[in-house]
């Protein structure tokens, strides 16, 4: 490192707690205020904590792509998230990240795309009969709870070969406190340990003891089923290390309550906002409505027949642009480094917030607007446009191809038969662990003409 580097610049903040407790108040809009504020990279500092927002997409790209092992996930937030997840793809870095990646890999392999797909299919169908009753009855249903209902259900089934409908509720409700915790403490100045018997606490363990008994129960269930299914677990139970040895039940409940959380959580979110921001735009609606008849007409969507979809695929991928359900990353500093030509000492933070970059006027004209023609291209633009919802480098999400293949088909298939209205004007955002509607969505489904 350069000993002339400066720090980087950075926004007014309070004596002692630096930048936390505007942080806190509104995490997007003093992150985006930052970035406006001090450019590609802004120190910011909560209590003794040294962090710095890295904006710039060369500059994420450095991180992410270039030197990523300067810049590992072993993070104050990486180890909130094992309090759940335990050693997982989510937590872990280095050797034992590499292990758990080689041994989930063949999990979303191509081959299994088409057997997903069905599955997939099978639940959006099953979601799409009880819509007829909804839109029967005239009545609100929150939109939130119907997109998590489906994602759970289709998780379920491609992890567990179960049916889990019947548990949406407990699972919902337990992630909402374990998640809203796990924020709570990646950006506090400091916590308590969890075994301090406060209510929140136990509040947390309560929950985090009902999705465990949950993913126990199933985990059982299909060790001592009497045929081998082909689902997630399956391919989890047949994974062998390089030594030969099988994943014992811990490794599994860690892989399990990871996917349930990265494959639930995260495609419900964009489920919710693509509907919102469609209601919002009838006339985007209409060109992917249309496109669905021209297409598809009354056939249900395939894997064969969703590259035809580029309409549909074109308002996903604005969805995701302007509501990236993970919106931010942290990485550690190992060695002391400059990034931009900016001092990052050794052990600091870097943040990186896709929800920040995307909407940066420099790459996006009208960064607020939902535009889905700025995806025309063949591709999505990738970080060299300031493109990364799904991460980028080693550590970007290994779900990817699964989560846009379920999203597609959902859409798909709800779209060809109703028309979501939204009952109380557009949601509000709120920035936890993922980027949801901060409340429950009122909304109408009513049944599309001819269908």
């Amino acid at each position: 490192m350069s000993a002339t580097a400066p720090r980087a610049p950075a926004p007014a903040g309070v004596p002692l707690v630096g930048h936390a407790l505007a942080f806190r108040r509104d995490p997007i809009g003093f992150l985006q205020g930052a970035a406006h504020e001090c450019g590609p990279v802004a120190r910011l500092q909560a209590g003794p904590v040294i962090y710095h927002l890295v904006s710039e997409p060369a500059l994420i790209a450095e991180v992410l792509q270039t030197r990523p092992a300067n810049y590992v996930r072993d993070t104050r937030s990486s180890r909130s998230m094992k309090l759940v997840t335990g050693e997982s793809l989510l937590s872990t870095s280095g050797e034992a990240w590499r292990r758990h990646r080689r041994l989930a890999q063949p999990i979303f392999h191509q081959r299994r795309l088409a057997a997903l797909t069905d599955t997939t299919l099978a639940v959006c169908l099953e979601t799409a009969a009880r819509w007829e009753e909804l839109s029967a009855s005239g009545g609100t249903v929150d939109l939130v709870a119907e997109m998590s209902r489906l994602t759970f259900s289709i998780v379920g089934r491609c992890l567990f070969s179960a049916d889990l409908g019947g548990r949406t509720a407990a699972v919902e409700s337990a992630y909402s406190v374990l998640l809203d915790e796990l924020f709570r403490r990646a950006r506090a100045i400091a916590t308590l340990p969890l075994w301090v018997p406060t209510p929140r606490h136990r509040r947390f363990h309560h929950a985090l003891a009902s999705i465990d008994a949950i993913v126990a129960e199933l985990i059982q269930h299909r060790r001592a089923a009497a045929t081998e299914q082909d689902d997630l677990v399956g391919s989890l139970l047949r994974a062998r290390d390089e030594d030969g040895s099988a994943l014992d039940d811990t490794e599994i409940r860690n892989h399990a309550i990871t996917f349930l959380l990265a494959g639930h959580e995260t495609t419900a979110s964009t489920l919710t906002w693509a509907f919102c921001l469609l209601d919002q735009h009838p006339g985007e609606l209409a060109i992917v409505q249309q496109e669905l008849a021209r297409e598809l007409g009354p056939r249900l969507p395939h894997l064969d027949t969703l590259p035809q979809l580029g309409a549909l695929d074109r308002a996903l991928q604005e969805t995701l642009r302007l509501f990236p359900a993970i919106w931010i990353a942290e990485r550690r500093v190992v060695a002391t480094d400059v990034l931009g030509g900016f001092a990052l000492p050794k052990n600091s933070s870097v943040l990186l917030s896709a929800r920040i970059t995307q909407r940066l006027a420099s790459y996006w004209p009208e960064p607020d607007g939902f535009r889905p023609a700025r995806f025309s291209g063949d591709t999505p633009p990738g970080l060299a446009r300031g493109f990364f919802p799904f991460g980028a480098g080693p550590h970007h999400c290994i779900g990817q191809h699964f989560a846009l293949l379920e999203a597609r088909v959902a859409l798909a298939v709800l779209l060809q038969r109703f028309r979501v209205r939204l009952a109380e004007g557009f949601p509000s955002a709120l920035a936890g662990i993922t980027l949801r509607p901060a409340a429950a969505v009122p909304v109408r489904i009513e049944r599309r003409s001819g269908n």
